[in-house]
């Protein structure tokens, strides 16, 4: 059996090039990149920072989880990481759709997702969010004025860099939040999860995954915890489909159709879902 690379090994990572960098961004970037290339910063701001983050998800949203699925990945070891694709609804989506691998397999160890630069990257309060909530794991960044073209596959082909045994990686092809009044609708997709399963090692599971039931406010998410209408009529219901190998996925050469591909899968999730809640009594 050949041996696996360490997701943190990241031969070659590219970084963005400085000149392409405007204000706060040749300081944050910079260091968001050093803390995500080297090894040691790396394991202990998910031993610490990210571990304290997990749990205090699984206590705010914990008691709510309805999940289906999740026995496909208790038995996969893909030695060469996981891409996590979802819809998105809320800010927290990717968080618990993590937190509850993390909870229930043996899958993660350490994890990022990239996110929109602005604020995260242009401010320094978004530094310290990061740093202080997420354990800088909101990396690399995405650019969507004139630069997207150019930096945005550098980001990609940083996030292939670090995958590995243990490492996940959670993707929104849609990009932003879809702010609609139905949750089974989706935004138009953008095409980096097709650029990022192009590049990556074959042996990646990209895993498939629908969140449905979360509000965008903390205090929300803790009053229909911990409050006193019934959890059972507020589920977070979170739906993981059949892993699919990136090998098999890139003989689609357009990156556009590969991410609708994938997608695909999400949407079926979602009706999934949506014929869930239908059948229950209320």
């Amino acid at each position: 059996m050949p041996e696996s690379k360490s997701p943190l090994s990241a031969p070659a990572m590219p970084s963005m090039p400085p000149t392409k960098l405007r204000g706060f961004e040749r300081i944050s970037v910079p260091i968001l990149e050093a803390a995500n290339r080297r090894p040691q910063v790396r394991r202990a701001l998910h031993a610490t920072l990210g571990w304290t983050f997990s749990h205090v998800v699984a206590f705010v949203t914990g008691p709510r989880w309805r999940v289906f699925g999740v026995e496909q990945l208790q038995e996969l070891a893909p030695a060469e990481g996981v891409i996590l694709v979802a819809n998105h609804r809320s800010f927290f989506d990717l968080f618990v759709a993590s937190t509850v691998i993390k909870h229930r397999t043996r899958l993660m160890r350490e994890v990022a997702y990239p996110v929109r630069a602005e604020f995260f990257y242009t401010h320094p309060l978004g530094v310290v969010i990061n740093f202080a909530v997420a354990g800088a794991t909101m990396w690399p960044p995405v650019f969507r004025d004139d630069r997207r073209r150019e930096l945005n596959p550098i980001g990609f082909r940083q996030l292939s860099s670090t995958l590995g045994a243990g490492c996940i990686i959670g993707i929104h092809p849609e990009g932003t939040r879809n702010k609609g009044d139905d949750p089974y609708s989706y935004l138009p997709l953008k095409p980096g999860l097709g650029q990022l399963v192009a590049t990556c090692a074959p042996g990646v599971a990209v895993v498939p995954v629908f969140v449905g039931g979360l509000s965008n406010k903390v205090g929300v998410e803790i009053g229909r915890s911990y409050g006193k209408t019934p959890r059972s009529q507020q589920p977070i219901r979170v739906w993981f489909g059949q892993p699919l190998r990136a090998d098999a996925l890139q003989t689609t050469a357009d990156a556009a159709a590969l991410t609708e591909q994938v997608f695909g899968h999400v949407r079926a999730l979602g009706e999934a879902d949506r014929a869930w809640l239908a059948s229950q009594p209320g």
